[in-house]
């Protein structure tokens, strides 16, 4: 079993900038899929619809732009869970610090637009149950 790492207040504070532009990163991928899918969706209606639609090629080529910005975000997601951050939720921008407070394990947690971490809550709770650090 991989040893948990714990962050610190100080610690989780500190990797905020870079989670923004993590999580900025994401939202824009996630958009730009988004976008292609529904430009392959509407060539495929094209095509059904009265043959003048995108060719196999250009198919071909949405289809590769999707998958290369799959594994981007993939990639992105994977730097967070690497880090030890737990990201809950990428459409909000949730993540969750692992800590120890009073000996046991709780979460930091931080919500994109906050800007900083001033909410715990225990690990078998979540965002709902989120209480102040003052």
């Amino acid at each position: 079993m991989e040893k948990q790492n714990y962050f610190t207040l100080d610690a989780a504070s500190q990797k905020i900038p870079w989670l923004e532009t993590q999580l900025e990163a994401m939202t824009s991928l996630t958009k730009e899929i988004e976008r292609l899918k529904l430009e392959l969706d509407n060539d495929f209606i094209k095509v059904s619809s009265n043959g003048h639609g995108a060719t196999d090629l250009d198919s071909a080529a949405g289809r590769k732009e999707i998958g290369t910005a799959i594994n981007k975000l993939r990639t992105l997601g994977q730097e967070i869970n690497d880090s030890g951050i737990i990201l809950r939720d990428l459409e909000r921008g949730l993540v969750d610090f692992p800590t120890l407070w009073e000996d046991r394990e709780v979460y930091l947690c931080w919500l994109l637009g906050e800007s900083s971490i001033q909410f715990w809550h225990e690990i078998d709770t979540g965002f709902s149950s989120r209480q102040s650090l003052v």
